[in-house]
């Protein structure tokens, strides 16, 4: 199946329901797992470059008119550094047809940021303060960002037969949008909002915009291809694409995060890299996944199958938000449990990819349940 969010009855039935085709696949054909690897990690490297543009014009925009760094770390760059999980979402389901793929990605995405993002930085630069603004505004509302997300799945269920579905409408998706808002306005709206920086009229705003648009063209250009390899890897391991997603195109989506964080933390601005792992997740979970629903024009998703990496995400939250919360500080030891944890991570979907284990079956959930 696509994956844990998609109408199918098992991960280990690996059967994609459509037979739609990337414009890269489209434009070259059949070709080799090898070949696709190849194109896959060209488009990595055009994603990263592309990423670095978009970050770097956002920035130097911002600065400009005077944001300070809670919003350009929160909400600007936060939501600029995650354009190529919505180019994902978008790509996957208006051109592959299969929201599967791009949800995959952004819970993928949403685990490596949490846990990975948080660890390299205390590893580079040592034990990291935090803030209440950050742990009682940020980490929180990603929590109930995460908890909106298991509330919306869970309402899905009461419009179908059973307890195996869950029907999610766009309208659920535009409350999701909503949920997003409500954190734009809170982060806008709090202390940290009051602009703590200097204008540089040295700006070529013109310029800054141009290069942004040019970067994010180049983001959609290196994720096409991304997403062609996620397809072609799965066909090759007779694997769902949803658990290659999760896993290998999650990784890739994420590493421009992952150097922004690092890059921001040798700078000095430990905080403002941690503040971007809770806004950029936010971002993805209440805002570019419901983007991927209303476009998708309502999806149905595997209600028994999505509860393992909910609850794993769930509490990985919360084990990040508690250990943040602690003395306000985030230590360099705790960074290598949240590491751990990421490996831990890798390895159980691996399992689950080449049909080891089976917690994500239906079956196996409906038999715990009960």
């Amino acid at each position: 199946m696509p994956g844990v969010l998609s109408p199918s009855e098992s991960t280990n039935q690996p059967q994609r329901q459509n037979c739609n085709v990337t414009l890269v696949q489209e434009l070259i054909g059949d070709q080799s797992i090898a070949v696709w690897i190849v194109l896959g990690t060209i488009g990595f490297l055009l994603t990263w470059k592309g990423a670095n543009i978009v970050e770097s014009t956002t920035s130097k925009i911002s600065d400009h008119f005077g944001v300070s760094q809670a919003i350009q770390g929160g909400l600007i760059v936060a939501a600029a550094t995650s354009f190529p999980e919505l180019a994902i979402i978008i790509i996957s389901v208006l051109v592959l047809g299969d929201f599967g793929v791009g949800a995959g990605a952004l819970i993928g995405t949403a685990v490596f940021n949490i846990l990975v993002i948080p660890s390299a930085v205390t590893i580079t630069s040592g034990d990291t303060t935090t803030t209440q603004g950050i742990v009682y505004r940020d980490a929180i509302f990603y929590t109930v960002a995460v908890l909106g997300l298991f509330g919306v799945i869970a309402l899905g269920v009461l419009g179908t037969d059973g307890q195996q579905r869950a029907q999610i409408t766009p309208q659920m998706g535009v409350g999701l949008l909503v949920l997003y808002g409500v954190y734009v306005i809170l982060l806008v709206g709090g202390k940290s909002g009051t602009s703590d920086q200097k204008r540089t009229e040295s700006t070529n705003v013109l310029k800054q915009v141009g290069l942004f648009a040019a970067g994010l063209l180049i983001v959609l250009v290196g994720v096409e291809s991304m997403v062609g390899m996620t397809v072609q890897i799965s066909d090759t391991l007779n694997a769902p694409p949803f658990l290659i997603s999760v896993t290998v195109l999650s990784a890739m989506s994420s590493f421009p995060d992952l150097l922004v964080g690092v890059k921001m933390s040798k700078a000095g601005d430990q905080r403002a890299a941690v503040a971007n792992v809770f806004g950029t997740n936010t971002f993805n979970l209440v805002a570019a996944l419901p983007i991927g629903v209303i476009l998708a024009g309502g999806v149905s998703i595997g209600f028994l199958t999505s509860v393992p990496l909910l609850l794993f995400l769930f509490y990985t939250t919360l084990v990040v938000v508690v250990l943040a919360a602690t003395d306000f500080e985030l230590t360099t030891e705790e960074g290598y449990i949240f590491l751990a944890m990421y490996v831990g991570f890798l390895g159980w979907m691996t399992t689950e990819a080449l049909g080891v284990t089976t917690l994500l079956t239906e079956e196996t959930l409906r038999t715990i349940v009960e």
